[in-house]
């Protein structure tokens, strides 16, 4: 008898990885708790770690490997949080609570970023690799967040993005009277510059790559295409037993959150509605529409390809020397490049203060610097450059400033 259940849980085994041909790793069932809570919140549910070892013996800590214990791993400052009692109702409350001893300094000379963040259930963010900010609550309430840093363009954000689970290994939740719902996710960031400008918002543009994929029903449902791992025809059903869900599991690369680390291959971001992801209901969120979607510059909530079975993703965007750089953002500022759109010959001299000697840099829409030159009251020439959008760079204190123009 005992010969006979033994081959039975071989053969059911390899049944198990003869419906699967990806390169993730494949585990089976709930995983073993490690640590039972990491985190207490009033309302909150429990955000619990564990182990699961896949059929090829390597062992996965579910739902993700975290810094939320690390202390040298900053946390971010809280924008809405029901679990701290830090209830803002604007922006503007929130950045005045802080004292600046929150702001990371990547480089001294650089500019103090913000980066406002909702994200469904928990983030970790990196500025060209440094620690910057961490969500202060893993699982619930839902919670928004403010990251301050200080950094020279051109910068890379590199996000972790969790979607919390009760039943470790199996991307479950109890919710709506069954036992195994499956959960979603969901991030939405702006990171605006020292003068309230909007440099970044996530969208379409951003790079995103799944690590952990979860509860896969059958096996046979998952597919992969180049860098695409695509569960979106799995099925998302609620049940009462979870016990013959499976996962998917894939390494993170070395260096994901660095600078210098390549993401051409991995897949755009997808791109999810408010409603999709159902923010209605969320003060974090709807407390701060102005910021989150402002109808110039409208962030969009992003995640891999399936919001609901990708529990563990990897975001990131380069922020280049010209993002953000938009006049018309603010109706006040003056003209100060004359004339605008210009032939080719442009007139400075209202940068100028009387007998002053300033560094002109000029950029194309890439950041590229295209011309410069110390300058002493006098037009530049620069018609010999292709058509198209230009800025303006101007230094004052170690305080950049951008002013566009249009060359025709």
């Amino acid at each position: 008898m005992k010969i006979l259940i033994i081959t039975a849980v071989l053969l059911n085994c390899s049944l198990l990885l003869g419906q699967y041909s990806g390169t993730g790793s494949v585990t089976s069932g709930i995983g073993a708790i490690t640590s039972s809570n990491i985190y207490t919140c009033a309302g909150g549910r429990i955000p619990s770690i564990g182990t699961i070892t896949a059929t090829d013996n390597s062992i996965w800590t579910v739902p993700a490997t975290v810094n939320f214990n690390d202390i040298n791993f900053p946390f971010a400052s809280d924008l809405h949080n029901a679990c701290t009692g830090a209830t803002y109702t604007t922006a503007n409350q929130a950045i005045n609570a802080l004292t600046g001893s929150d702001i990371v300094t990547i480089d001294p000379s650089g500019e103090i970023i913000t980066a406002y963040i909702f994200a469904d259930n928990y983030f970790e963010m990196y500025i060209n690799g440094v620690p910057v900010g961490k969500d202060n609550v893993p699982y619930t309430q839902f919670n928004s967040n403010i990251v301050r840093f200080k950094v020279s363009r051109p910068f890379t954000i590199s996000m972790l993005l969790v979607d919390w689970e009760e039943n470790l290994g199996i991307g479950t939740e109890i919710n709506n009277g069954f036992l195994h719902h499956v959960g979603d996710g969901g991030m939405v960031a702006v990171f605006k510059d020292p003068n309230n400008n909007t440099l970044a918002t996530t969208g379409a543009d951003w790079k995103a790559q799944t690590f952990y994929t979860s509860p896969v029903m059958d096996l046979n449902c998952p597919i992969e295409n180049g860098s695409l791992r695509l569960s979106n025809a799995c099925s998302t059903s609620d049940s009462q037993n979870g016990s013959n869900y499976n996962g998917l599991h894939w390494t993170k690369p070395v260096g994901w959150m660095n600078e210098a680390f390549d993401d051409s291959s991995w897949p755009n971001a997808t791109l999810f509605t408010n409603a999709e992801i159902g923010v209605d209901n969320k003060p974090a969120y709807m407390n701060f529409t102005n910021i989150f979607d402002d109808p110039l510059k409208d962030a969009q909530f992003i995640w891999s390809t399936n919001v609901f079975l990708d529990n563990e993703v990897i975001v990131r965007y380069t922020v280049d020397q010209s993002s953000g750089f938009n006049d018309e953002q603010n109706p006040n500022t003056p003209n100060l490049i004359n004339p605008n759109p210009s032939s080719g010959i442009l007139d400075l001299g209202k940068f100028y203060t009387q007998g002053e000697n300033i560094y002109i840099t000029i950029l194309d829409i890439k950041g590229n610097t295209v011309y410069s030159k110390n300058l002493y009251q006098e037009p530049i020439n620069i018609s010999n450059l292709p058509v198209g959008m230009y800025f303006i760079e101007t230094n004052d204190n170690n305080k950049k400033t951008f002013h566009k123009f249009i060359l025709e």
